[in-house]
């Protein structure tokens, strides 16, 4: 299973049932689920990021150590509380949150990919009227992703249980009104 931030928004109006909300016992030793070696993971979903900036001729994106103990922090916070939401701090940096939960272990290619199909309802335009549903939230991640003017990410997955969260965190950040992503 998968919860979106969308999701978490409808969670959070009471418009959902709680079905991505875990009840957390306060622990900071279990290793990340992931279907990959943890000291390949950094590589593989900066690789995986890239790999789209690439097809559509935006700049490759340089890992940034901080910015992944950054969104270290933040992965950890949601695994370890069960909330679901972005970083209500003033931190600066764009934010990709993924989420995944249940018996299936992802790979960090497929996570991105979960926010890289958004592009199917992009169309290329000023932000925020660049996607088909006239939602700038449904291609959020990906305008993200490949913003021309990002240059540097870091992401962490933080585990609990059969939860996963991955969090990505841009600088400079994407989805400025009045910009182009490419």
């Amino acid at each position: 299973m998968r919860c979106s931030l969308f999701l978490a928004l409808a969670l959070a109006a009471g418009l959902a049932a709680p079905a991505c909300a875990t009840s957390p016992a306060l622990r900071h030793d279990e290793p990340m689920r992931v279907a990959a070696p943890p000291e390949d993971v950094p590589a593989r979903l900066l690789s995986a990021h890239n790999a789209e900036r690439r097809r559509v001729g935006t700049p490759a994106l340089q890992w940034d150590a901080a910015l992944a103990v950054e969104a270290e922090v933040w992965a950890r916070e949601l695994v370890d509380t069960g909330r679901w939401e972005h970083d209500p701090a003033q931190h600066g940096h764009g934010e990709n949150l993924w989420t995944g939960w249940g018996s299936r272990i992802w790979t960090p290619e497929e996570m991105v990919a979960d926010w890289v199909a958004e592009n199917r309802d992009y169309v290329r335009g000023v932000f925020p009227n660049v996607s088909r549903t006239g939602q700038w939230t449904a291609v959020g991640h990906y305008t993200q992703i490949v913003w021309r003017g990002t240059t540097h990410v870091g992401c962490a997955i933080a585990s609990r249980g059969n939860r996963s969260v991955l969090a990505c965190r841009y600088s400079p950040p994407g989805n400025v009104d009045g910009g182009r992503a490419y």
